[in-house]
């Protein structure tokens, strides 16, 4: 009996852990900020911003054969990204610089899993 509480117990603060791990949210310390939102896309770099459970953008440009920078950041809960068939591991905010020579769609997708719409996080990066 004592082996099935404690698996309960675990199976509830795993499902809690889950549910919470996107769902946190952050207040910002100024809700009045006239700052304008930053652009997907500055100079050689694009700007990914993720929230629960989407990214600012379905999708992202570059020019093949450019140096780029990928500057991430979670705005809301715990996120990151990857993409596949690139070297992209992000958690929670940071960058990374790389060149692409292909063109070609890549998939972006959120690399942390973060609750119920996990799923539905996936983005393009276009390199054209």
């Amino acid at each position: 009996m004592n082996k099935k509480w404690t698996l309960l117990v675990s199976a509830v603060a795993f499902s809690a852990m889950l549910m919470t791990a996107c769902g946190g949210k952050e207040q910002a310390a100024n809700t009045n900020s006239t700052e304008a939102p930053a652009a997907a896309t500055d100079g050689n770099g694009i700007n990914i911003e993720a929230s629960n459970w989407k990214f600012n953008q379905d999708v992202y440009e570059v020019k093949a054969g450019e140096e780029f920078t990928i500057n991430f950041k979670s705005t809301e809960g715990f996120h990151g990204i990857g993409i596949e068939g690139l070297d992209v591991d992000i958690q929670k905010d940071g960058s990374k610089t790389l060149k692409v020579d292909k063109a070609g769609e890549y998939k972006i997708f959120c690399n942390v899993i973060c609750g119920p719409e996990h799923g539905n996080m996936i983005a393009k990066l276009v390199v054209k």
